[in-house]
């Protein structure tokens, strides 16, 4: 009877540990996992060239002209109206542009 005891003593703290380590390893591995998918994300959003555009005005009641419901949204991956706001003299202009034209046009 004392034999019986002590094996199932043993057996649930094999039991017990196993328990806790699935807990832990399940734990770390839903971490990596949402880890995983939120980089996914971000590199996503970071597709979004709307703050590149010339169209884009950097106020927050007016984001782009063209397109203002979809602007700095995943919609706005793909525009076809997008106009890059970098100069094209390959390095030869002694001028650069202003990163918020209308900005600068409504201090005029």
């Amino acid at each position: 009877m004392n034999v019986i005891a002590l094996v199932l003593y043993g057996i649930g703290h094999v039991g017990v540990t196993i328990g806790i380590w699935s807990i832990v390893l399940l734990c770390a591995w839903q971490l990596f996992h949402t880890l995983r998918q939120g980089i996914s994300y971000v590199r996503r959003l970071h597709q979004i060239p709307c703050s590149r555009c010339a169209y884009f005005t950097g106020d927050y009641r007016l984001k782009c002209t063209v397109h203002p419901f979809s602007a700095l949204t995943e919609e706005a991956i793909g525009c076809m109206d997008y106009k890059s706001r970098a100069p094209i003299c390959e390095g030869t202009c002694s001028q650069s542009l202003s990163p918020w034209p209308v900005k600068d046009l409504l201090k005029q």
